[in-house]
């Protein structure tokens, strides 16, 4: 089984194209067991969506219990690597909590979720990154409908600057961990959902 991290952030597009790709290979006859948060799997990705979804838990305390999550990479459970066949597709990973870390200042935090990035990135067979720009993702966040306190305070005008710190930190992070990055500003994801699948399949082809 190879690992696929599809990273970004928020309204990028890593949902919609991941659900996109999964559909696709498995009609293809390509097993996929798809985690939207962590590698771990669903125990730790409910966890996480309660913690993203509470617009009153204090920035640090977030941090830290996204940080407590990853943790679960490391157990034995976790090396989806040792089997035959498949695709892992992780949504996200361990550089956004780190650049979150590093936007906001936590200097203790970021040196911890620093080290565990780098114990972790033997995991990942493949590395992708959705890059869209702030004021797309904002108009991606207007025309769905989804309202949240935590995210209507994330695409405030006067989150702005932490948004561009954010976004800047992200980029760099991936392209040290040597993420491949692909533009995803066009509202049909097709030709995404093309180049993704293709990567994945000639992974496989390498791994086979």
């Amino acid at each position: 089984m190879i690992t696929v991290v599809v990273e970004g952030l928020d309204f990028a597009g890593k949902t919609t194209v991941c659900r996109e790709v999964r559909r696709r290979l498995t009609e293809a006859g390509t097993p996929v067991t798809d985690s939207t948060t962590c590698l771990y799997g669903r125990p730790v990705d409910r966890f996480l969506d309660v913690v993203y979804r509470a617009p009153r838990l204090p920035s640090l305390l977030r941090s830290a219990l996204y940080h407590l999550a990853y943790l679960a990479d490391l157990l034995p459970a976790a090396r989806h690597g040792n089997r035959p066949g498949g695709v892992f597709l992780q949504q996200s990973y361990v550089h956004r909590v780190l650049a979150y870390d590093r936007a906001s200042g936590r200097r203790l935090l970021g040196r911890f979720a620093g080290r565990l990035a780098r114990r972790l990135a033997g995991r990942v067979d493949l590395w992708i990154f959705l890059d869209c720009p702030l004021d797309e993702r904002r108009l991606r966040y207007r025309r769905s409908g989804e309202r949240n306190a935590r995210d209507e305070h994330r695409f405030s005008t006067g989150q702005r600057p932490f948004e561009e710190r954010l976004e800047s930190e992200l980029r760099h992070l991936a392209q040290q961990a040597g993420y491949l990055f692909i533009e995803n500003t066009d509202s049909d994801h097709r030709k995404t959902t093309d180049r993704i699948t293709a990567l994945i399949e000639q992974s496989m082809e390498k791994g086979s």
